[in-house]
């Protein structure tokens, strides 16, 4: 009996050559492949300059909340005239710094200023100040995500919440 070959044993002569380069759909692979790739550093760095902003806002929220705990530690027979509100703006009648002041003016005066720079440093920045008989609670809140968020809670219980520091200074 003859043996035929069969088709699929017989190898074609152009399977001998060797390739040499790469093929259009490797090469389309590849560049895709990289462009995730570039994706995803890029909102790394987005999400690594972010998070330096937000640290930047939180201490610079710190130091304010420090500084006027230290002005009504110097002034505390005025911690009455501290008391702040949120939301409220003081305005202070006499400027201090060219002329001599009460107690209760200076603590004014330094609220404007305080409020005048927590403005100008942070996003939406506000604060409040809560004085009872030995104890200030300062409270400085701020806009991180320029969102319009506009709830006062401290900490946040929800993302309407503003961003916000917050100290006890016990006086005496």
């Amino acid at each position: 009996m003859a043996y035929l070959p069969s088709p699929f044993l017989s190898i074609p002569t152009h399977a001998h050559k060797r390739q040499r380069g790469f093929s259009l759909m490797e090469v389309l692979i590849s560049i895709l492949i990289i462009t995730f790739g570039m994706f995803g550093v890029a909102k790394l760095q987005l999400n690594a300059l972010r998070d330096v902003q937000n640290a930047h806002y939180a201490s610079k929220a710190a130091s304010f909340a420090t500084q006027m705990a230290e002005q009504i530690t110097t002034n505390k027979t005025a911690l009455a005239h501290y008391q702040l509100a949120a939301n409220q703006q003081v305005s202070a009648s006499v400027n201090c710094s060219a002329t001599s002041c009460s107690s209760a003016n200076i603590a004014k005066y330094d609220l404007q200023l305080w409020q005048q720079k927590i403005a100008n440093a942070l996003p939406f920045g506000q604060a409040e100040i809560i004085a009872t008989a030995h104890t200030a609670k300062i409270i400085v809140r701020w806009d991180q995500n320029r969102d319009g968020s506009s709830g006062l809670n401290c900490p946040k219980k929800d993302n309407n919440d503003l961003e916000c520091t917050r100290i006890s200074r016990v006086l005496w």
